[in-house]
């Protein structure tokens, strides 16, 4: 996939999430299980996207970038929240986290999209799998507000 599609990716994300979660009541967002609404998919996106944001800094630093989704190695995730925030406080978290990627990935040379000198796992690759990351929690809202598949 070229850059532009990596960052068209990135930024639909957000907005579809936007577009399908913003207006709606937050009891609503809390209907369902403990860990299966759409507030939880929310909250697990964020937390996600703030992993990432960090390893992609660690590995622009020099540091190698590690597994960040589901690794025993995962690195931890930054504190920026309550349980009291509401989804859509949640929701623009993720979207500052989302930023601070895209404002990374926007700084980078065109060569480093594809090195390999500190890790096999290339940024690209990395993008690669946050927007299947992306995919299945959008999905998962789908899913639980019961509205058709996207796209």
């Amino acid at each position: 996939m070229s850059e532009q599609d990596l960052f068209n990716g990135l930024i639909a994300t957000y907005r579809d999430l936007n577009f399908k979660v913003r207006s709606l009541p937050e009891a609503r967002l809390k209907l369902g299980r403990s860990r299966d609404t759409v507030r939880s998919v929310i909250v697990d996106l964020r937390d996600d996207e703030l992993r990432f944001s960090q390893a992609l800094k660690e590995r622009l630093t020099g540091v190698p970038m590690t597994n960040v989704f589901g690794s025993e190695d995962e690195p931890e995730t930054p504190e920026v929240a309550s349980s009291d925030d509401t989804t859509v406080e949640v929701l623009s978290q993720f979207g500052t986290a989302r930023e601070s990627t895209l404002a990374m990935l926007r700084g980078m040379a065109p060569e480093a999209w594809d090195d390999t000198s500190q890790g096999p796992v290339t940024i690209r690759a990395a993008i690669d799998a946050l927007l299947a990351n992306d995919t299945v929690h959008l999905e998962k809202v789908v899913r639980l507000l019961g509205s058709p598949s996207p796209g």
